[in-house]
């Protein structure tokens, strides 16, 4: 059985954050899952339901520049935004 992580080892060996974990941590309230939804459509000129795609089913842009204003608005690496 492995050892529980203790704060340091978590510092160390923190958690990678993946576009759909991102999405599902921002509160229920005020809605601000639909707000970043309609803000990264309206940054990459596309529809909402594009950016579901994007976010909830792991469908990945077509476009790199897509995929860079998503790690931008998030703070996740391009290369962890699709883990899961």
């Amino acid at each position: 059985m492995k050892d529980p992580q203790t704060p340091k080892d978590f510092k160390e060996n923190p958690p990678t954050m993946t576009l759909k974990g991102y999405y599902q941590s921002l509160p229920l309230r005020n809605a601000p899952r639909y707000n970043f939804l309609t803000e990264v459509a309206k940054r990459c000129k596309v529809t909402e339901q594009t950016v579901r795609n994007w976010v909830l089913y792991g469908v990945k842009p077509q476009q790199q520049v897509h995929i860079e204003i998503l790690s931008e608005m998030t703070g996740i690496k391009k290369e962890n935004l699709w883990k899961d």
